[in-house]
């Protein structure tokens, strides 16, 4: 057997080229990444958003089973509920601006411009 010569180039591959022969600049290259990251972000904040307000309503509705069983047994009357239209509006009220506030900050983060 006779023995084999393999002979190897190099090449410096830069940044720069690499992003050419991706046809996107450096700056565009950072720009969708960043975009992916805002996505990523918005994405988390939403299913965390999501979760915070089903144990919410899992609790309201937890509340409003007790209260039923407590008024069929007799142990409360219909004015004593814990769940009353005062805690339905504070409920409304609240969740009106937790959702403005989330829209606000996402707005913000996802859209940045000049500030005033």
């Amino acid at each position: 057997m006779q023995p084999t010569t393999l002979q190897a180039t190099g090449t410096v591959v830069s940044l720069d080229q690499e992003a050419e022969r991706e046809r996107l600049s450096v700056t565009d290259q950072i720009a969708l990444r960043d975009a992916d990251l805002r996505k990523s972000m918005s994405d988390t904040m939403l299913r965390i958003f999501r979760r915070a307000n089903f144990v919410t309503l899992l609790a309201l509705g937890a509340l409003v089973i007790l209260d039923e069983c407590n008024i069929r047994h007799g142990l409360i009357q219909p004015n004593d509920r814990i769940i009353d239209h005062q805690v339905f509006i504070a409920l409304l009220g609240a969740t009106t601006v937790q959702v403005g506030t989330i829209a606000i900050i996402m707005a913000q983060y996802l859209f940045p411009g000049s500030r005033r």
